[in-house]
């Protein structure tokens, strides 16, 4: 299958496998942020106030801000704060971590793999019955220091910005039920990439920190889903995508927090 998973750099701007998509690293006067624009809106479902619920976005913007960030009417500011940017609001769907957003973790697949040669490709159309080329991107910051496993009792000094953000692109038309899907099969996923990366909480595996968040967006173009559970190939690529992001993004996360220790016992 097609991959793409690299530490994104300030100002470097990647473009996707999905096409008119892209992702770039800002940093203003006013902060840092991922920004992934579309030439096009994206139908959106965002767990985020900004840009919450189901919406129409053409910028998904992951603001990185300090764990003490406690505004009294956090609305308010991050408009002010995308329009100083110089975006427009409305058309801006948004998210706050503690994380540093330098450290993305970004994977990409599609379905049937386009580095496939035509009769593969042909084979695999035919075992799926695939009429569109199905493509998935997902973006991830993580950061643990807020980690939890939900059901557990948490103090309430742990609800600070949350740490791991997910954010996936999908070339396709998605039903409202598969939008949800979608975000259930992408929490599934950041479990078990957790789990993999052996994030405990008091013995047991995290199943997140304490405000996580997840965007999930659509071109609305190409074949009609209705289903995005692990059972299906959409599922399997948003499931593949947000794991590796997330492995990728968990690692950059352990060896700058090895860094720090280093320097303080140096």
């Amino acid at each position: 299958m097609n991959q793409n998973e690299n530490r994104q750099q300030e100002g470097v701007t990647p473009t996707s496998c999905i096409p008119g998509v892209e992702m770039k690293q800002v940093q203003s006067q006013y902060g840092q942020y991922l920004q992934i624009s579309s030439e096009t809106p994206l139908r959106t479902l965002n767990s985020s106030p900004w840009g919450g619920g189901f919406g129409s976005h053409r910028v998904l913007m992951n603001r990185q801000v300090d764990k003490t960030y406690n505004e009294t009417d956090p609305a308010v500011e991050m408009a002010a704060f995308i329009a100083r940017e110089g975006l427009n609001p409305q058309e801006t769907a948004g998210m706050l971590t503690a994380a540093w957003v330098k450290d993305v973790g970004y994977h990409e697949l599609s379905w049937p793999p386009e580095d496939a040669d035509a009769d593969e490709q042909h084979v695999m159309t035919e075992a799926i019955e695939v009429l569109d080329q199905l493509r998935v991107a997902a973006w991830v910051t993580v950061g643990l220091g807020n980690k939890a496993r939900a059901g557990a009792s948490l103090p309430a000094s742990s609800l600070y910005p949350g740490t791991i953000n997910i954010i996936v692109v999908i070339e396709g038309d998605l039903t409202d039920a598969a939008m949800v899907n979608a975000v259930i099969t992408a929490t599934e996923a950041k479990v078990a990439a957790l789990q993999a990366l052996n994030i405990t909480v008091h013995g047991q595996t995290a199943t997140g920190t304490t405000t996580d968040a997840v965007l999930i967006a659509a071109t609305g173009s190409g074949k009609t889903y209705r289903y995005a559970g692990t059972a299906t190939t959409l599922g399997y690529l948003i499931g593949r995508t947000v794991y590796e992001a997330i492995l990728t993004s968990g690692h950059f996360y352990e060896d700058e927090m090895k860094k720090r220790a280093a320097l303080l016992q140096g």
